[in-house]
């Protein structure tokens, strides 16, 4: 029976370090390359279905490399677009993937300021960020109180316009070209930004689920946004028996 010893996140250089030491250690008997869709199915061998309940869905899919009585499952930042199995370690999918320079939309918003740019790699190729004022909630009751929420959402409703704006002069010279596009943010700023985007809506397809943890919208929060972009989720799992 498995059980989940370590979750973690990690950067391209950590998980690179990761896949080393499973190639160098020999333990490695079986490479397992799950897409997002099969992983869903019972299509797939009976210790990936295990992996899968324990450490859940992944919209990138999942790489798990299985020893005796440990296993290792990685969900890769970006989608995977073959299933495989293989004797060994076989970390190249892995690390093709992590060598890809997919161009990649960046849109961070929170209330008061937002940032949007444009990702080769990790090099920052277009951005635009700017501020917006937004009141703080009002404490107060009764009329004024409401006069006071009406005029924030007014703002808050200008304030995604803008972005929203920004968001498709900065990104649709690179429509196309563009891999995948990824929102950063607090969660329901997020979510409400995405409802009155109109543009977001046709790069559903390439718009994937995961929310770049940030703190302040800026530029230089852009200049160093890969490192974030191109995290991994690992889980290590161990046997009891």
């Amino acid at each position: 029976m498995l059980r989940l010893a370590e979750r973690y996140w990690c950067g391209r250089p950590h998980l690179l370090r990761v896949l080393a030491d499973i190639e160098s250690s020999g333990s490695c008997r079986e490479t397992l390359y799950l897409t997002a869709d099969r992983s869903k199915t019972d299509a797939v061998p009976k210790i990936a279905q295990e992996v899968v309940k324990l450490v859940g869905e992944s919209e990138t899919g999942l790489v798990i490399f299985v020893e005796d009585r440990r296993l290792t499952a990685i969900a890769p930042p970006f989608p995977l677009h073959e299933d495989s199995q293989a004797d060994g370690a076989d970390a190249k999918g892995l690390r093709d993937l992590l060598a890809a320079e997919l161009k990649i939309g960046v849109v961070l918003v929170r209330l008061g300021r937002y940032a949007v740019g444009v990702l080769e790699g990790e090099k920052l190729v277009a951005s635009k960020t700017d501020t917006r004022y937004v009141k703080n909630r009002h404490r107060a009751g009764g009329s004024s109180q409401r006069r006071f929420e009406r005029s924030r959402e007014r703002l808050i409703r200008e304030l995604f316009d803008k972005a929203c704006e920004v968001t498709q002069d900065i990104l649709s010279p690179h429509f196309d070209s563009l891999d995948y596009v990824l929102l950063g943010g607090e969660k329901m700023t997020v979510m409400r930004f995405l409802e009155r985007c109109g543009y977001l809506e046709g790069l559903e397809g390439k718009t994937l689920s995961r929310r770049l943890l940030i703190d302040l919208p800026n530029h230089r929060t852009l200049e160093g946004i890969g490192r974030e972009v191109w995290k991994s989720r690992i889980a290590v799992l161990e046997s009891d028996s």
